[in-house]
């Protein structure tokens, strides 16, 4: 039988290691967790809300983010985070960014971007360029011009009739991921800064520095910017004001991948990649 004292110190080692992990995660006040996704998801990267169905989708890499494995797929969720389709379309290789509209689904899959039927759930049309390297987010602006970063390739595209085009090619771009489309500006994540291109002139402004390598983007209100560093960090950025990190989990390996966000319940959703599972969180600003 353990003596006592032994049994004692055996406690206090483990909640000095829980006390440890605790202080490696950090949560702003400012969001409170709502709930987390079943087992069965699979490196997720990607989550997108459909506001015209409800729908939460998310992208499970499966394995390497740049092999062409067949073995990625999409995963429909309810707003209560519970599965609608686990496996909803089967045989891509690495899905990573969506967008939506309200008839289709666009996922970038390593070099080329996929289109899916919302209603079948079947691939109509693949979209390539010989200049794609490692495409990653999509962002669909108000009149459905659907963007493409290219984290490989310095290089966004956008979708022409059967193919990729190359909207603006620039050293400027270089480690580019997230991408957002709003109004005239697209906003993105590269070389450690959020920076915007302006979609008529194509001029890039840098709107913060030192950001991480931001995943994900979401405008949360007037110049109020919720993003992702890939690494375990979400942030609120206000160009102009400053950054404060709503999330920390670097300190337990946990990444914050392609953020997704539901405007009318003020919820994000912040998929954490090997961990394979979504968070939401509500968001109180």
């Amino acid at each position: 039988m353990k003596s006592i004292s032994t049994v004692i110190l055996t406690i206090a080692a483990l909640l000095t290691n829980f006390e440890i992990s605790a202080q490696d995660v950090f949560v702003s006040p400012k969001l409170e967790k709502v709930w987390t996704s079943p087992s069965g998801l699979n490196v997720p990267e990607s989550a997108c809300y459909s506001s015209s169905e409800g729908i939460i989708y998310v992208s499970n890499i499966v394995g390497m983010h740049n092999i062409k494995d067949g073995e990625g797929f999409l995963s429909k969720l309810n707003g209560k985070g519970e599965f609608v389709s686990k496996e909803w379309v089967k045989g891509l290789n690495a899905p990573k960014g969506i967008g939506c509209t309200k008839n289709k689904l666009f996922v970038t899959d390593i070099d080329q971007v996929v289109e899916v039927d919302l209603v079948s759930g079947k691939i109509t049309n693949t979209y390539r360029n010989s200049k794609s390297k490692s495409l990653n987010d999509v962002t669909i602006t108000s009149d459905g011009i659907v963007f493409i970063s290219d984290s490989g390739g310095n290089c966004i595209f956008q979708i022409g009739k059967d193919s990729l085009e190359v909207f603006l090619q620039s050293d400027q771009l270089e480690k580019m991921n997230g991408i957002l489309a709003d109004g005239n500006l697209l906003y993105l994540g590269s070389k450690d800064n959020f920076i915007s291109v302006d979609q008529k002139t194509k001029a890039i402004n840098i709107l913060a520095e030192n950001v991480g390598y931001l995943d994900g983007i979401e405008m949360v209100g007037k110049n109020k910017f919720v993003t992702s560093d890939f690494q375990g960090k979400v942030q609120l950025i206000e160009p102009g004001k400053g950054i404060e990190i709503l999330i920390n989990t670097i300190g337990v390996k946990v990444n914050a991948a392609d953020l997704g966000f539901i405007p009318s319940q003020n919820m994000l959703l912040v998929p954490t990649f090997y961990d394979n599972k979504v968070i939401a969180y509500k968001l109180k600003l």
